[in-house]
């Protein structure tokens, strides 16, 4: 492969919503460049990006796929995220390392939940940003129309750059208005291209007084100041196009090359072992420092680990240090990324997307450099997944395997995890959707051949007293032998709310003998852990040991537990028992237009609205207070709710108690399985 000067690569993502085109998109470009000798579809699953077995029988993306090209004497990589909400720990775990990205749009839909992620996170990363609208060869489609959209959304800023020369079916071509003669653009043209100017003008000072005092900026002040604006994210270019009509692709490629920054401009910016701050250069000679943002299996090559290039040059064959973990490895193979397609390489630089095989202690997000390094990257952050079952293997062959079936999805997908719920016993499975998590349990039976059943993971409730009852325990036995006999006199009263369990020896003048006393504490516990009223926990009570009487020769430490035991039981019952619930501190981020709903909805789900804030750009964060037991099918609610636009986060504020008409439910349903199990 041609050796390519840094500053001639490019790193770029493509993201969107599901189904504006972006895998598409690529496979026109790869095609362009006479990388395949014939167009793929998504519909006849023969594309370059989309090749999982999921991706093809779904006919849509659910990983990130790599892809680079040479054009105009540069290299650019290609990211083809996935579109859809479930698939947005892609999108966030390879947005802080490309150095801009293209949102595409379908002009046929305007704004969707997928392009407010994309554009979320090139904020928060601040990577410049274009937007490529799509499919303007669909009837009803008005490129003006959804330039306004886009400003009205993410800010004036956003301003068109290449246009549409027809519409519709009459969709002629489009045309680049920063090239060629003022004069021979239409109206529509001479006005974007005005405003284009005032958004040069308006991104640096000296540009500002130049424009106000002259109405005009110089063709090498416009192009520089253009530069600057889009490479600082204070303009934002608008393309028009169509992919399937291959209109504006080479525009689209013009301006990657032209505009975005190349590796060489980026700052790096890690910590040392002391936790001080440290900027890296990226210099292709200096000392090789890069970071991993994925891990695949491939069928023919294995495990494949891709990472980014910040800096420094990395051969095949050559020891590297992994800062994260702290162990030295080997890189073996290099490889450049065609979707499936792996190319070898010798060696890879600054802004290179590559990867290797058989690495043995590096995972997602690691810190990679060469011996000796000792900068530590930023974490990348994924984002919080909030859809969770419980799962069950189906037979005992599986139960054996799925441990080992999850750890390995669990390291593909970062995003998706597992567990053993302590409080529950369920093992939970954890994802951003039920789409991500059925596609993982689809790859888990066929690719590891463990077949599970999931369902609703069980609320952990807890129960508790209100009231203080004084209650006797007796466990009197007579056998053959020696006999049983335990008695005791337990006070119980409500602790604070969140203070636990607490046992208090008052026995005076040895009624209790104190080798008997710590078993009373221990029955005691473990009654209360049992449950008593649902099956549940209780929690937050004191118990206090003050009489009780004992056998020189019956008793014994079982009979002092056991006699503990069924006065916890009588006396939870007498002592006003409830029911407590977690609840749930939510934060749901939706467009103006559906707060009303979300409001009303959250109400309806015994939720307690605890304030909004307005986020700019039409959206709106709704906090509310919410049982656990009312939103656990929340994410897939929300989507409909909100066509897909919503969005939130989770995380437990307290428990409180349960309403009585709920608690009465939850309690009956227990003593039914009770009779049913006996």
């Amino acid at each position: 492969m041609t050796a390519i000067e840094p500053g001639k690569v490019r790193n770029v993502g493509i993201v969107g919503h599901g189904g504006v085109g972006k895998t598409m998109l690529v496979e026109h470009i790869l095609h362009k460049v006479g990388l395949t000798g014939r167009l793929g579809t998504v519909e006849d699953g023969n594309t370059v990006c989309d090749y999982l077995e999921e991706e093809i029988e779904r006919k849509h993306s659910i990983a990130v796929a790599l892809a680079h090209l040479e054009w105009k004497g540069g290299r650019i990589h290609l990211i083809d995220h996935p579109g859809y909400m479930d698939f947005l720990g892609e999108v966030a775990a390879s947005m802080p390392l490309v150095d801009g990205v293209v949102i595409m749009v379908d002009a046929s839909t305007g704004v969707q939940v997928g392009m407010d992620n994309a554009w979320k996170y090139a904020e928060r990363f601040n990577v410049p940003r274009a937007f490529f609208v799509n499919k303007l060869d669909r009837e009803h489609t008005d490129f003006d129309e959804t330039v306004k959209l886009l400003q009205e959304t993410y800010g004036r800023h956003c301003v068109p750059m290449v246009i549409p020369v027809g519409e519709g079916s009459g969709l002629k071509g489009v045309l680049n208005i920063v090239q060629g003669d003022e004069s021979a653009l239409p109206p529509e043209g001479l006005a974007y291209k005005e405003a284009l100017v005032e958004a040069v003008a308006e991104t640096d000072e000296t540009l500002t007084e130049k424009y106000l005092e002259t109405l005009e900026l110089s063709p090498e002040e416009f192009k520089s100041g253009l530069q600057k604006g889009i490479t600082s994210g204070k303009i934002i270019p608008v393309l028009a196009g169509s992919v399937s009509l291959d209109k504006g692709i080479d525009e689209l490629l013009d301006m990657i090359e032209a505009s975005f920054p190349s590796p060489l401009d980026r700052k790096i910016v890690g910590k040392d072992d002391n936790g001080k701050e440290v900027e890296v250069k990226s210099d292709p000679s200096g000392p090789f420092l890069g970071q991993v943002f994925r891990s695949v299996v491939d069928p023919f090559v294995g495990h494949l680990t891709l990472f980014r290039v910040l800096s420094g040059t990395l051969k095949s064959d050559t020891d590297f240090y992994n800062v994260t973990t702290n162990t030295k490895e080997r890189t073996g193979k290099l490889f450049m990324v065609n979707g499936k397609q792996q190319v070898q390489v010798d060696s890879v630089g600054p802004g290179d997307l590559a990867a290797m095989t058989k690495l043995k202690n590096t995972h997602f997000g690691d810190t990679i450099g060469a011996p000796g390094c000792s900068v530590h990257l930023p974490s990348i952050e994924l984002p919080e997944a909030m859809v969770k079952l419980a799962i069950v293997p189906k037979s005992r062959s599986d139960e054996d395997k799925i441990g080992e079936a999850l750890n390995r999805l669990a390291e593909e997908d970062p995003t998706f995890s597992h567990y053993r719920d302590a409080a529950t016993g369920d093992h939970i499975i954890r994802g951003m959707g039920d789409l991500q998590l059925d596609i993982l349990l689809s790859r888990m039976q066929r690719k590891y051949k463990v077949e599970a059943e999931t369902s609703i993971p069980k609320v952990a409730y807890r129960e508790t007293i209100k009231s203080k009852v004084e209650v006797q325990g007796k466990h009197k036995k007579q056998s053959g032998g020696h006999g049983q006999y335990g008695d005791v006199h337990l006070r119980l009263a409500p602790n604070e709310r969140g203070a636990g369990y607490q046992f208090i020896d008052s026995i005076v003048g040895g009624v209790v003998p104190k080798q008997y006393i710590p078993h009373v504490d221990k029955g005691g516990f473990e009654a209360l852990e049992r449950g008593v009223i649902s099956g549940h926990p209780v929690v937050d009570v004191i118990v206090e040991l003050f009489f009780g009487s004992f056998h020189a020769v019956d008793s014994s430490e079982m009979a002092f537990k056991l006699a503990a035991s069924k006065a916890i039981q009588k006396g939870v019952r007498e002592a006003r028992p409830c029911l407590l619930e977690p609840i749930m501190e939510i934060a749901v981020t939706v467009p103006e237009e559906f707060m009303g709903d979300i409001n009303g909805d959250l109400n309806s789900r015994r939720g307690r609205i605890l304030g909004m804030d307005a986020l700019g750009g039409g959206r709106q964060v709704i906090r509310a207070h919410v049982p656990e037991a009312e939103i656990l099918r929340y994410s897939t609610e929300l989507r409909s709710m909100t066509q897909g636009r919503g969005s939130y986060e989770l995380k437990l504020s307290h428990y409180d108690e349960v309403p009585e008409h709920v608690a009465k439910e939850i309690i009956a349903a227990y003593e039914k399985s009770r009779v049913e199990e006996e």
